[in-house]
């Protein structure tokens, strides 16, 4: 796949006739890139275990045939999974698909969710030059032979071969981003899949096709029909995560637990992906990890006899790694049955998080380190173990305690970059915190159901593109395209013609079946996510079949390569939140807010001399919190507090001299007067610092620590990149933010569990049907204004691409409606879909809401205060309501009195006495009158003050700016 890594191989698919083959790359080097020189060795150690018919001519012909078909051995493996992963993605015969194509000027390449990330021509990646191409080269063969000098000098320790995959394909490897940076495929709209993507599963399948032959003693070396025989398990490895995360008493807890677990998770990485070398992993987040497998072919009986007992043996040896590790709870494993997609992962990952919801769901031992564990009391962090010490009941086991020390470690060690591990530093001046949660509605694009409604061609596209098929006219009428298209394939389905015009069209694969229930099961039964929905040939009546064959013609399809990208465009969505949420935190007009200093005292705080561990003190100067930390064989104090609430930005670090400061150990009552001697800046990394705390980041959910006064601008950063990127599929990837606010004395603990009270109630949020007010098109844009129960919402949504053609493969929503437009189309199971730009008035749209909650915790017993979730774009409207009160309100003093009296009055109103009409005539004379009295407004600031107070929004404002953020105006 390297030979599509070159400008040549986009501008030849743009149109320009370069004559390049890609697939020919190496001999175009000078010299020819020496293939069978630097792999040449695999075959001389094979020793005959795999036959020598089995192997191509030459390992050239790896690159020349990965694409083909009807070859035996170890080429027809490498064209199953190639197959799999990218076969689905070209099923469109080349004839009638070519107005799909990008030009030079416009080849672009978009999300999977059909947002324009890259003009790669004409702004190319490093790849797209001929520097980055040779450095690629060059890539390729240092990695190839390291490979071969691993095995020449007989190297048997896993850490080294786990090295040298790492350095060849892990997150930091040049092949990797440099394959992230292009296409595989240019047309629209399989301009959403990379070259990493269809190259990285394709080769995750085919290690376990290999592997699965080589377990099979009856397989079948030259059987030329391989590629369609070949299917791949799922392995399901989990841990409850969710579990060390409740019993956190402390951060250091929580994210030492975090550092065990991935330590778990690549170990396990390390036995299936370099010792065993059976699969690659296809899926990871905090919990749970998916890794191909060998499957049984299609021929063979379920289960086959060559895979019995390996779930057993793998489950014996993840046991091994668990325990290990010292983890408290067992892991779960499973083996999928048969599959030729990554669509069944879903419920592979549903029913491994049911398992291990119950945090021992099948027997464990708790291993003891040391005899003194056998007394004590019970640890406070695991409560599992004994802690050894029966005068302390606070004091965590050795195992805790070491996982607590594990992150300072790492701070230390500078292995975490510029984030601070600190409380004290995060906090912002008024001594508090925010705890941010984010997450995508993932699961269903991942299961390939929410793929419904994206478009691979619109039918009324199709036909007006291709006047003429096979020389006679296209019988399919645009205008009535969708029950044009069902009927015409309706009235094929009494025979077979393998040279049908619109069928041999519309997909590659027709002229190669000889029979419908063949074909069907290709088109139908093996790309289907839900086998349920998707029953046999024979369990159907023409009416349905001719439904479905039209839907997955038309369609996106869940293909391997897509569904690898869904999860991982969801972590890069977050992972640059982090990014700018770093930049955010790190902003003050105070530049003391993100340095440290080293401060040595007069004399030393008594009992911790000699101290082989970093021992933590908090103190107080001139009434302000300070914390100082006292590394073992050091003489001075590193400050880990914000000095911006303790230094002006015009003080010299020597502010500090000779004052005087209270300190103690933390979780001690005595205190120390000590005096500081002399100040000075840290000499290594640890001088600066970026005041946030990352607790989680995966595919699903994103959460981190940031300082209380930069929460609300993360959540509008955070917001207004969701609408940018997921603009097309708003209605069917909504995020979901939850805000807990708090003062940094509030336990951690109690922290988490606010957190995982809000998420679980923004996860409850159902489906919601909203109503078209107002459609009306822009310039490359819908806007439309919508009715949800008791407001109205603007949406606005692109429906052009950047060359200036519509978009006519994302913004469709589901409307509760019949068949109306061209561009309509129905799901078998019933479902219509209209493209945005073709609703109207009254339409009524099938949505799955963004929704945001905050909590601010002056108190951990506040933590089941759960305040109601509220529409995300109320957020931003939130924000707005205050902005527009830092305009207008005369006072703070106005403020505070309008607050008190909104909150009097909704108690004395809240009684459901009278007419509920005149009720809420005379609440809105009331509002009118309250706030044109403090605030002393009137006209339009006004009228949008009385609509903000009607729904709460003026309330929450007030809330979240003046009592969490205790701002003023």
């Amino acid at each position: 796949m390297a030979g599509k890594a070159k400008a040549e191989f986009l501008r030849q698919h743009g149109g320009e006739n370069y004559g390049y083959a890609y697939t020919k790359w190496h001999e175009q080097e000078t010299p020819p890139f020496p293939w069978d020189n630097l792999l040449g060795w695999v075959r001389r150690l094979n020793g005959g275990v795999i036959p020598h018919q089995a192997w191509p001519g030459s390992f050239a012909e790896f690159t020349e045939k990965h694409a083909g078909s009807g070859d035996p051995g170890l080429l027809g493996l490498l064209q199953a999974g190639h197959g799999i992963v990218s076969g689905t993605e070209k099923n469109l015969p080349k004839n009638t698909s070519e107005y799909l194509g990008q030009t030079v000027l416009h080849t672009w390449l978009s999300s999977p969710w059909g947002h324009p990330k890259r003009n790669l021509l004409a702004d190319p990646p490093e790849i797209l030059s001929p520097e980055g191409w040779r450095r690629l080269v060059e890539e390729i063969r240092r990695v190839l032979e390291e490979l071969k000098d691993l095995e020449t000098h007989k190297n048997q320790d896993l850490s080294f071969w786990r090295s040298w995959r790492e350095k060849a394909i892990g997150e930091g490897s040049f092949v990797r981003r440099a394959f992230l940076s292009t296409l595989a495929e240019t047309r629209l709209p399989n301009n959403d899949v990379t070259l990493w993507d269809q190259s990285y599963v394709a080769a995750a399948l085919f290690k376990s096709a290999v592997a699965g032959a080589l377990l099979n003693s009856s397989f079948l070396w030259d059987d030329k029909g391989v590629k369609q025989k070949t299917r791949w398990r799922l392995l399901t490895v989990a841990l409850g995560t969710e579990h060390y995360e409740a019993r956190a008493v402390k951060i250091g807890d929580w994210t030492g637990a975090q550092g065990a677990i991935d330590a778990f998770f690549q170990r396990v990485a390390e036995l299936i992906e370099v010792d065993l070398a059976v699969g690659s992993l296809l899926y990871r987040d905090s919990s749970v990890a998916v890794f191909s497998f060998p499957g049984e072919q299609s021929n063979e009986a379920t289960p086959a006899s060559w895979l019995n007992g390996w779930e057993q043996w793998l489950l014996e040896r993840v046991d091994t790694i668990a325990q290990d590790l010292d983890l408290e709870t067992p892991p779960y494993i499973h083996l999928s049955g048969p599959t030729r997609s990554l669509v069944p992962m879903v419920g592979e990952i549903r029913e491994a998080r049911n398992r291990i919801a119950i945090p021992v769901h099948r027997p464990w031992d708790i291993r003891r380190l040391n005899p003194s564990d056998a007394r004590g009391h019970v640890c406070p962090v695991c409560q599992v173990r004994l802690n050894g010490d029966p005068t302390d009941k606070g004091k965590p086991c050795g195992v805790c305690r070491k996982r607590r020390n594990h992150r300072l470690n790492e701070w230390l060690q500078g292995k975490l970059g510029n984030d601070t591990i600190w409380f004290e530093e995060v906090a912002d001046l008024n001594d508090r915190l925010a705890l941010l949660s984010f997450s995508l509605d993932l699961e269903d694009w991942l299961s390939g159901k929410r793929i419904d409604s994206l478009r691979a061609q619109a039918i009324p596209e199709w036909a007006r593109f291709n006047p003429k098929l096979d020389g006679a006219p296209n019988p399919i009428d645009p205008q009535g395209a969708y029950k044009s298209l069902v009927e015409y394939i309706q009235g094929r389905l009494s025979s077979f013609d393998k040279k049908d015009p619109v069928l041999r069209n519309l997909h590659e694969g027709y002229r190669h079946h000889q029979d419908w229930p063949s074909f069907f099961h290709l088109v139908v039964e093996d790309r289907v996510e839900d086998r349920a929905e998707a029953p046999s040939w024979d369990d159907l009546n023409d009416d349905q079949r001719a439904a479905w064959l039209a839907h997955q013609f038309f369609r996106k399809l869940p293909s391997p390569g897509r569904v690898y990208r869904f999860w991982r465009e969801a972590e890069e969505f977050f992972q640059d939140l982090l990014r700018e949420f770093r930049q955010l935190a790190a902003r003050s007009p105070n530049p003391w807010r993100v340095w440290r200093l080293v401060v040595k005292l007069k004399r030393n705080p008594p009992g911790q001399g000699g101290s082989t561990n970093p021992v933590l003190y908090n103190g107080r100067w001139r009434g302000k919190p300070i914390s100082l930390l006292r590394l073992p064989g050091s003489e001075g104090f590193l400050t880990v507090s914000n000095l911006a609430r303790l230094l002006q930005p015009e003080d010299k670090k020597d502010a500090l001299k000779d004052q005087q400061m209270e300190l103690w150990v933390e979780d001690s009552q005595e205190r120390h007067s000590v005096e500081v001697a002399e100040v000075s800046e840290p000499k290594d990394r640890l001088g600066v610092y970026c005041p946030v705390i990352p607790l989680e980041l995966s595919p699903l959910r994103f959460r981190l620590l940031v300082p209380l006064e930069a929460a609300s601008a993360c959540v509008d950063l955070a917001v207004n990149q969701w609408r940018e990127r997921f603009a097309r599929v708003w209605d069917r990837l909504p995020l979901r933010v939850g805000v807990v606010a708090f003062p940094r004395p509030v336990a951690f603990q109690g922290v988490l569990e606010g957190v995982r009270n809000l998420e679980d109630a923004l996860q409850r949020s159902e489906e919601e049907e909203w109503t078209v007010e107002e459609a009306r098109p822009g310039p490359g844009a819908v806007s439309l204004l919508l009715k949800r129960k008791e407001s109205r919402s603007l949406r606005v949504v692109p429906t052009f691409l950047p060359d200036g053609r519509e978009d006519v493969f994302y913004p469709y929503a589901a409307v509760n409606d019949q068949i109306r437009y061209p561009r309509d189309f129905r799901h078998p199971g019933g479902q219509v879909y209209r493209h945005v730009a073709d609703l109207r008035f009254g339409d009524r749209i099938r949505v799955a809401p963004a929704r945001l909650a905050t909590l601010f915790m002056g108190s951990t017993a506040e933590r089941f205060d759960l305040p109601a979730s509220r529409y995300l774009e109320d957020w931003t409207r939130m924000r707005e309501v205050w902005a527009l009160l830092q305009r207008v309100a005369p006072s703070q003093t106005a403020l505070q009195h309008l607050r008190s009296e909104l909150a009097r009055a909704e108690v004395a109103w809240s009684a459901p006495d009278g007419d509920p009409a005149a009720r809420q005539e005379a609440w809105r004379a009331y509002l009118e009158a309250l706030i044109a009295t403090h605030l002393e407004v009137k006209g339009n600031t006004l009228a949008a003050l009385i609509e903000a107070a009607l729904d709460g929004t003026l309330q929450w404002a007030l809330d979240w700016h003046m009592t969490a953020l205790k701002e003023s105006v």
